[in-house]
């Protein structure tokens, strides 16, 4: 035991002077890399440079079925949950990697019984007075406990560490950006249902327009003040708009399949609430946007770009520590004994204790190989991080563009649709009363139809702008 004891003191005294050491953590540290950002967006009518209140942008459609929708998807979407997983997977593995800079420990039972031949060798030879003494048959006890500790000098291990965290954080990051798009995907899906109802409503109303029409034309017809090409005329015009229905009802129920699915329901499972009309959401008059540079703290997937170039960083010094010799602290400890009993005795231990160093002499360039391609992981990792920013401020400038286009347009559709409403009335009393001949009616009346898909297929354009801006922006990821 005493033995034991000046051993281990020993090796005390040898960590401690490998501690003495001089330690560095070889390889580059990570700074966040300078990229141009513009102080202003170019293009932001309806919007300000403000931080928005709520994060939870569809809140601010101010339509609670969306809300609904929305939120069954975040707690029930299943890419949610796949991303989910690999945030655990990924916090897993940067616990693995920790773990090396702690010291092993293992233990291992050994029980063997052995017989030895009395018919073979030297005790063959033996008298049978001399046989019938020896005990032919042995049992073997062992227990044995091992450690080990690596002694992080020059810092590969913990750059190791540093490249799982930053993976670990990339991962969360990820997951934000899927939560992001799936967000962004069940408010597109809501907004184009309800377009597809703002036009088989707008088809309804025009097919009991013309159904009138045809009705007036035939009652002519039946008096004989008008011939038969007028009344065919009325009647293709009319099918014609009937035509538009079919399509436009199984987009409905083809939106409210997705968004069952995007919320992790069976197809059928939200018919009855989507199929029920009602109006397109009305987006907000103003729409906070913050400033370029903001982008960097609030899109999920530039940070995740981000944390991967931290990682890349990390593992050059990860492979650069390879050039440099190892220091480890390894121990062991054998209680071995013929009888149980005396397995924990004193004079039953066997035991060592030391440093030990491990130096790669000659790799054939394998390690410097190795950190020449780190470090054009690195620079792979810069370039993707520098387009990602690059893709982002083209996005944004690119929905606010678009958002302050299409409210022109809807604004200028919605004045067009209320003047060609005016026409067709006025088309058909000038009709009735012979001043316009029938052409006018039918022409007057197909514009209308016309300029109503068009303005609701505008105001659906301007809300899908809009979800396209906020995802853009970064929004809904810091529920």
């Amino acid at each position: 035991m005493r033995k034991l004891l000046r051993g281990v003191a020993g090796g005390v005294c040898a960590l401690v002077t490998v501690l003495l050491i001089p330690g560095c953590t070889v390889g580059p540290n990570y700074s966040l890399p300078a990229v141009a950002t513009e102080n202003r967006w170019q293009d932001a009518k309806g919007a300000a440079a403000l931080q928005p209140e709520d994060v939870r942008w569809w809140r601010d459609l101010n339509d609670p079925q969306l809300v609904s929708c929305i939120e069954k998807g975040i707690s029930g979407n299943q890419n949610i949950k796949e991303a989910e997983a690999r945030v655990r997977e990924a916090r897993a593995l940067r616990g693995v990697a920790a773990a090396s800079l702690l010291p092993q420990v293992g233990s291992s039972a050994v029980y063997n019984k052995t017989r030895t031949s009395s018919t073979a060798g030297i005790i063959s030879e033996l008298p049978e007075n001399l046989k019938s003494e020896i005990n032919f048959e042995q049992d073997f006890y062992q227990v044995g406990f091992d450690a080990s500790w690596e002694i992080d000098i020059f810092g590969g291990r913990r750059r190791e560490v540093e490249a799982a965290s930053a993976r670990a954080q990339s991962s969360i990051e990820s997951y934000r950006d899927v939560m992001i798009s799936v967000i962004s995907e069940i408010a597109r899906n809501y907004v184009e249902l309800r377009g597809a109802q703002r036009q088989l409503g707008i088809a309804e109303k025009n097919i009991g327009i013309q159904e009138k029409t045809l009705s007036l034309v035939k009652i002519r017809w039946d008096a004989k003040l008008v011939s038969e090409l007028e009344v065919e005329q009325a009647q293709a015009q009319l099918e014609r708009t009937r035509g538009s229905v079919p399509s436009l009802q199984a987009s409905i129920r083809e939106g409210a399949y997705r968004l069952a699915v995007l919320t992790g329901q069976p197809p059928d499972s939200l018919l009855d609430e989507l199929l029920a009309t009602s109006p397109i959401p009305n987006p907000p008059d103003i729409v906070p946007v913050g400033l370029p540079s903001d982008l960097l703290l609030r899109r999920p997937d530039l940070r995740r770009a981000e944390n991967d170039l931290r990682a890349a960083v990390s593992d050059i010094g990860a492979s650069m520590a390879d050039l440099y010799p190892r220091f480890y602290l390894t121990g062991t400890a054998e209680p071995q004994s013929a009888k149980f009993t005396d397995l924990f005795r004193a004079n039953s231990f066997a035991w060592s204790f030391g440093p030990q160093i491990s130096w790669p002499v000659f790799q054939g360039g394998r390690i410097r190989s190795n950190i020449a391609a780190t470090e054009a992981r690195r620079d792979e990792a810069l370039a993707r991080y520098r387009q990602a920013v690059l893709t982002a401020l083209q996005e944004v400038e690119t929905s606010l563009a678009g958002y302050g286009q299409y409210q022109v347009e809807r604004e200028r559709l919605a004045l067009s649709a209320k003047s060609q409403s005016r026409a067709v009335e006025l088309a058909r009393q000038r009709y009735e009363r012979g001043i316009k001949d029938f052409l006018t009616v039918l022409d007057a009346e197909r514009q209308l139809s016309d300029v109503e898909n068009s303005l609701a297929m505008s105001e659906t354009r301007v809300v899908l702008n809009l979800i396209g801006l906020y995802k853009a922006l970064g929004g809904g990821w810091q529920l």
